[in-house]
């Protein structure tokens, strides 16, 4: 089962969020999200972040009702460009794809299965640019690490962000397709979360054909993400 309600996908460094001293070695995030749709669970995405010293990791798992199951692993330099990413459909066929600087820009190389030889495309991207898979909802929080710290600051009340909407080039590697995604600040949203009031910043990322709203934490992590009969929320 496969999983693209919305056309984006991410990649970033949380070190690269506010500046923020991390030891050589720090899981930044790890969990899982529910996904439902018209209220009845569909799937669970689990997920971690880990930041090094020279650059960071992002795993996830999503496992849907079906038994059908996907996993990525992505590696970052410590600028956030990416080392490597890896996309593999486990269930209920093998599936493959990987992509990798080469030279300027971005080459990424598919495997169908075991019978069929590899294709490999080029991506005229840079290395910095972010990987937004459609099937992997963490993706988006790591977006949003990217948006938060080219226009936003942490105050005591919380988050402070520029009203003015930002524009990202991101990289759909099972799309194998590039897209641009417009985010934006649309304010403060108290928002019962595990039973609790949580105070949340409200952003809405848009592409041509789809729109989310997602609401994060004062700890910057992504606790919903809402669309048309879609929501996903942190378990």
């Amino acid at each position: 089962m496969k999983f693209r309600f919305a056309t984006a996908v991410v990649c970033v460094m949380v070190a690269a969020a506010f500046a923020a001293k991390i030891p050589s070695a720090q899981v930044v995030d790890s969990g899982s999200f529910g996904i439902f749709i018209g209220g009845k669970r569909v799937a669970t995405e689990t997920f971690k972040v880990e930041q090094r010293s020279d650059g960071s990791t992002v795993k996830s798992e999503l496992k849907a009702q079906d038994g059908s199951t996907q996993r990525s692993d992505m590696e970052l330099t410590a600028k956030g460009e990416i080392v490597r990413y890896g996309w593999q459909q486990v269930e209920p066929q093998k599936a493959e794809l990987s992509i990798v600087p080469k030279d300027e820009f971005l080459s990424e190389t598919i495997s169908a299965g075991p019978n069929q030889k590899p294709i490999t495309l080029p991506h005229l991207m840079p290395h910095s640019t972010p990987i937004l898979d459609d099937n992997f909802f963490l993706h988006r929080e790591l977006l949003l690490w990217r948006y938060l710290a080219s226009g936003c600051t942490v105050k005591p009340e919380g988050l402070s962000c520029s009203t003015a909407p930002q524009q990202f080039g991101v990289l759909i590697p099972v799309q194998h397709a590039s897209e641009s995604v417009i985010v934006d600040f649309k304010g403060k949203e108290k928002l019962p979360v595990k039973g609790a009031e949580t105070d949340c910043s409200v952003f809405r990322m848009r592409t041509e054909t789809s729109e989310w709203t997602v609401y994060m934490n004062n700890e910057q992590k992504v606790v919903r993400i809402a669309a048309a009969g879609v929501e996903v929320v942190r378990d």
